[in-house]
């Protein structure tokens, strides 16, 4: 009994986080971390378009990719999973597609603002199809981490202000500085993502900067992250951002840092993708507690 119920548990929490419906929750609360900082109010429509978005785009990218043929390789848990459940995230894939699709129609008048979200996410994951002219967006893979750290934080902190008509803070340093450290802290546990996989990805086509880097050249590189974190941390605080509120912020990279030497070593995929993408959604779950 005791053992089916561990099981029934093991694979509830299996679909969870490889059907990317936790990660879609996590883009949704990201997004409010934006709304809570800057006394925004996200409609309903934003959010579910958000989480669809995300959940469309995650099912597509892991329904194309190939698991290897040896499943002793990092990430190997997921891997399994997605290969017994194809046929499952290209049904997570087109519904929320279709989803999505319709809240786009709803939110229609900034469908300026809100289409290159597509395009962007797409293009992530455009280089897994095996036809021209996708094929050549893998000469700049290696850019894949920053590029993906630059879509976060454009739907997370770009759609929420110019959904509510705050185009204007654009020009506000405040803004900017935020735009910045949300992007280093992105970067920070995508860092991670690839360190894990760089082995694997110095065998393949999908060379990541990461996957570039001695040990020691890729323990300076994080270290650089972590400086310039601090760095633009600092910044908000002296541009006015409450102790309190840069303690909420700044909590999970401090959780990063700590657990920097355990993450050098092989871990379970549940550390990654339970752990380290929820460390994305600890400023916004604080910054609400703390209201």
């Amino acid at each position: 009994m005791r053992r089916a119920l561990f099981g029934f548990l093991e694979s509830t929490l299996q679909f969870i986080l490889f059907s990317n419906a936790y990660i879609a929750f996590c883009a949704v609360v990201m997004c409010q971390t934006t709304a809570l900082l800057f006394d925004l109010r996200l409609p309903r429509s934003l959010l579910l378009f958000v989480f669809t978005g995300t959940l469309s785009s995650y099912s597509l990218h892991w329904y194309l990719t190939d698991a290897p043929t040896d499943l002793s390789t990092a990430g190997a848990l997921r891997l399994r999973w997605n290969q017994r459940n194809k046929p499952l995230l290209l049904v997570l894939f087109l519904l929320s597609a279709i989803i999505g699709l319709r809240e786009l129609y709803t939110l229609k008048t900034y469908l300026y603002d809100l289409f290159p979200v597509v395009v962007l996410a797409f293009l992530y994951t455009a280089p897994k199809l095996n036809f021209w002219p996708f094929l050549a967006l893998r000469r700049i893979a290696i850019l894949k981490t920053a590029y993906l750290s630059m879509v976060w934080t454009y739907v997370t902190i770009g759609l929420p202000l110019l959904i509510n008509d705050t185009t204007w803070h654009f020009s506000s340093m405040l803004v900017v500085t935020w735009a910045l450290n949300w992007f280093v802290f992105i970067y920070s546990i995508a860092f991670w993502f690839d360190y894990r996989d760089r082995n694997d990805d110095g065998k393949s086509k999908w060379l990541t900067i990461v996957s570039m880097l001695t040990n020691q050249q890729a323990h300076l590189f994080f270290r650089g992250l972590v400086v310039a974190y601090l760095v633009t941390l600092a910044a908000l605080f002296i541009q006015g951002i409450s102790p309190k509120t840069l303690l909420c912020l700044g909590l999970p990279m401090v959780l990063l840092i700590l657990n920097a030497r355990r993450l050098q070593s092989p871990l379970s995929d549940y550390v990654y993708y339970v752990y380290l993408d929820g460390l994305l959604m600890i400023p916004g779950l604080l910054l609400a507690i703390s209201q």
